[in-house]
């Protein structure tokens, strides 16, 4: 696996988080960012809810939730046959393969063995913009990771609705300019918004990201938390991204 990778480019191992987990990387395939690390912070999951990742890249969520937070069962589906190759690899790098399933596939089409699930949680950190908006990167798998190329945000949450069990749980990582058609396409799908977290690189400037979760037939009510600041003034780390990097939830 890694050795057909390398004839693209150097595979890199770096440490995931300041614990013990680590992640192969590829320059052609996989950059991680924060965002991943945020959503999978933010979800409060009981240790023996069965979780689902929907694009899971590189793997970084079920690695998180697996090897910080305790999760006992999580899947990941991923439609780019490389990437879900990757996927697997970090499982094994860090010996999670009975706590992970990597599943290649479609959420447009979710294989049978997860249509039949009903999970407990629905994630995702799904591609941000839409074709044309940005110049795309030039590795098709970084494009399609980053721009609605294979899925747009309609079709995500759909996904997730359909995946989630009566009464789960969706959450998602997006852009807070798109909170308009987050709430109104979680609702069309019978997902009722009930936490929000907007997140700060510092504090006092505008937000970059948002967290939101929703629950499936729930009734109506959203809890706003306290904004998340990534930075503190002089560059360094805030003290809750440092308890986040450590496999803490975000408060």
């Amino acid at each position: 696996m890694v050795e057909e990778l390398e004839r693209w480019g150097k595979v890199e191992t770096n440490r995931l988080g300041l614990g013990a987990l680590q992640i192969k990387q590829h320059p052609a395939i996989l950059k991680f960012t924060v965002d991943p690390i945020l959503l999978a912070a933010f979800a409060r999951i009981r240790s023996t809810a069965s979780v689902l990742d929907l694009g899971t890249g590189g793997g970084i969520i079920p690695l998180w939730l697996t090897g910080y937070r305790g999760i006992h069962r999580v899947t990941g589906l991923e439609i780019q046959s490389e990437v879900a190759a990757l996927a697997r690899e970090n499982v094994r790098l860090n010996g999670l393969e009975e706590r992970i399933r990597i599943i290649t596939g479609d959420l447009r089409n979710p294989p049978p063995e997860l249509t039949s699930a009903g999970f407990d949680w629905v994630l995702s950190n799904p591609p941000y913009w839409s074709a044309g908006t940005h110049p795309l990167p030039e590795s098709p798998s970084l494009a399609q990771a980053k721009f609605e190329l294979t899925c747009n945000l309609e079709e995500v949450i759909r996904a997730a609705a359909n995946l989630c069990r009566n009464g789960g749980r969706v959450a998602l990582i997006h852009l807070p300019e798109r909170l308009t058609d987050l709430f109104t396409t979680m609702r069309r799908y019978k997902l009722e918004p009930k936490r929000l977290c907007l997140v700060q690189a510092k504090a006092g400037t505008p937000p970059h990201r948002v967290l939101l979760e929703g629950e499936k037939l729930a009734r109506p009510g959203l809890k706003v938390l306290t904004p998340f600041v990534i930075h503190d003034p002089d560059g360094a780390y805030s003290r809750e991204m440092l308890e986040v990097y450590r496999g803490k939830v975000l408060r």
